[in-house]
């Protein structure tokens, strides 16, 4: 199967900012995940859905994280020393460079721990939507040939 996903109608700024070798993990984790849902029950996958709806992805962690380090700062600020605030500083523009150019410090340490983008989150939940039968297209393939149902999945959310 292919490993190099690479989406094509948005800029994924954080996944072109991260290594090769982590995007190739993160991609080996959804395609096992789906391998591995492809032969549960519906009511199991349905679940697996219902996480993968509730998950954060790295850019909405980055934003929590800076922001309460920021947060945390100021207070610090207020009721110790000023120099906390030099950290309030680094935090913001952490985010801002986070935003523009979609790497930070953060962010890297993240996406090395496994963390995901949005993108490849919702690439393995159409995925385990297409293989619960939600697309009618694809439930084409036979039942018992699991490889095809799977492939077949993982083609139709290359486009997404």
């Amino acid at each position: 199967m292919d490993t190099n996903y690479k989406g094509t109608d948005h800029m994924d700024l954080i996944r072109e900012n991260t290594s090769e070798e982590i995007n190739r993990r993160i991609d080996r984790y959804i395609e096992d995940n789906i391998r591995y849902y492809a032969t549960q029950a519906e009511d199991i996958i349905t679940g697996r859905i219902n996480m993968l709806e509730k998950e954060w992805d790295v850019q909405k962690l980055v934003q929590t994280i800076d922001s309460g380090i920021g947060l945390g700062s100021i207070l610090l600020g207020v009721l110790g020393s000023k120099k906390w605030w030099f950290v309030t500083t680094l935090a913001a523009a952490s985010s801002g460079v986070h935003a523009v150019k979609g790497w930070s410090p953060c962010s890297i340490a993240l996406r090395r721990m496994g963390f995901r983008t949005r993108q490849e989150i919702d690439r393995e939940k159409y995925a385990l939507k297409a293989l619960r039968g939600d697309f009618n297209d694809l439930t084409k393939h036979e039942p018992d040939k699991v490889d095809e149902r799977i492939k077949a999945a993982i083609s139709a959310t290359k486009t997404l």
